[in-house]
């Protein structure tokens, strides 16, 4: 029994590794979805001039591409090889016209397996190649690796080819978060006594925005223009004596309208771990108080107006980390990110008001915080 056993796993070794796995027929479309990134010209530069393989889609279950070299004598492109993906009921399907092969008739290559190292496709019967795979990094490099025999020998060969500048190139994302922001301050605070200097605390808020992505040519390094609203809220303690006593005991909940310029950096080829880096601006758009709140007058009187306890520009640093990971069955380029916040500019525009000594009353107010987000491409959803 052991015998048999022993028999029949190494039979299952010699197996192809897809003879038992199938890609399940609900999975199909939204992994022929994903091959809408192949859409655009990718070159790779050679000895004997420039390849170039070119896709389009034609409608939703077909796209038709074309592998060419280009002459580096005169610049005259040459087809070399005709291609078109299928969607048909559950299977997609690979054809490929090769100039000069089987009758330049289209040699069909099924798509046998799609995950994180690939798209496979597989014709066993067919000499060189027999296996086909198309590897996409993001929308900036795609590597195709074949498999094959010559005269009984195992033959590979492997292509690396980089995007041309399309708007592809381009990503619009739309991102939604949290975050906690605490209030850091320095320097000196006039308070009626020692126990009531400023005393500020964080509290979690939000963060909502969009975000372009700007991708340069080697795919490394990518340019993020955010546009956002924040929600920060912190708490606040102080009592001082200015033109009046002023008492505050209020969690104060400020929106900022917030943007940002912020360069990102890749650590490896496939691009999903990244670090980035960059300033930020925010523009005090509202800000109400949640508690006591002396002297009062509100609206009435600017002076007393909670809103005017901060100053209307705050700007400082933002850096992290931004991880792909995408969420459900559908591939919306999702990306969690987390990131720290520092302000670099004092937002205090109460607690150090009309000191008679500037020299005693230099405190500083900032925000301090991290937030944690879930972006998707607008251009996939």
């Amino acid at each position: 029994m052991k015998n048999a056993l022993r028999l029949l796993a190494f039979l299952f070794l010699l197996l192809p590794g897809r003879a038992f796995t199938q890609i399940l027929a609900d999975e199909a479309p939204a992994i022929f979805r994903e091959l809408r990134d192949l859409d655009g010209t990718w070159f790779m530069p050679t000895d004997r001039g420039d390849r170039l393989e070119s896709w389009s889609i034609q409608d939703d279950s077909t796209y038709t591409g074309r592998g060419m070299r280009i002459k580096p004598e005169n610049g005259d492109t040459v087809t070399l090889e005709t291609m078109r993906l299928e969607l048909r009921d559950t299977t997609i399907t690979y054809y490929a016209i090769v100039r000069g092969q089987n009758q330049n008739k289209p040699i069909p290559f099924r798509l046998t397996t799609a995950d994180y190292e690939g798209y496979v496709f597989e014709n066993p019967a067919h000499d060189d190649p027999q296996k086909i795979r198309y590897r996409l990094l993001g929308k900036r490099e795609m590597q195709v690796f074949t498999e094959g025999k010559r005269s009984g020998r195992p033959v590979t060969q492997e292509f690396v080819f980089e995007r041309e500048f399309t708007p592809g190139a381009v990503e619009f994302r739309l991102k939604a978060g949290g975050n906690f922001n605490t209030i850091r301050k320095t320097g000196f605070f006039r308070s009626v006594t020692n126990e009531d200097k400023p005393v500020f605390t964080g509290k979690a808020g939000w963060d909502f925005g969009t975000q372009s992505s700007f991708k340069g040519r080697g795919g490394f390094i990518t340019i993020n223009v955010e546009v956002g609203i924040a929600g920060r809220y912190a708490t606040a303690t102080s009592k001082f004596q200015a033109d009046t006593l002023y008492v505050r005991d209020v969690t104060y909940q400020s929106v900022w309208l917030t943007l940002g310029a912020v360069p990102e950096i890749t650590f490896r080829r496939e691009g999903r771990l990244s670090v980035m880096a960059g300033p930020y601006m925010g523009i005090l758009i509202g800000n109400k108080t949640k508690g006591i709140v002396l002297p009062e007058g509100g609206a009435k009187n600017k002076l007393f107006n909670p809103y005017n306890d901060f100053k209307k520009i705050d700007i400082g640093l933002t850096g992290g980390f931004q991880y792909k990971l995408n969420i459900g069955k559908k591939d919306l380029g999702g990306i969690l990110g987390v990131r720290a916040n520092l302000g670099l500019s004092n937002i205090d525009n109460l607690f150090d008001r009309d000191c008679p000594t500037p020299a005693l009353c230099n405190g500083r107010l900032s925000f301090l915080g991290v937030s944690a987000y879930y972006s998707v491409n607008l251009l996939k959803i």
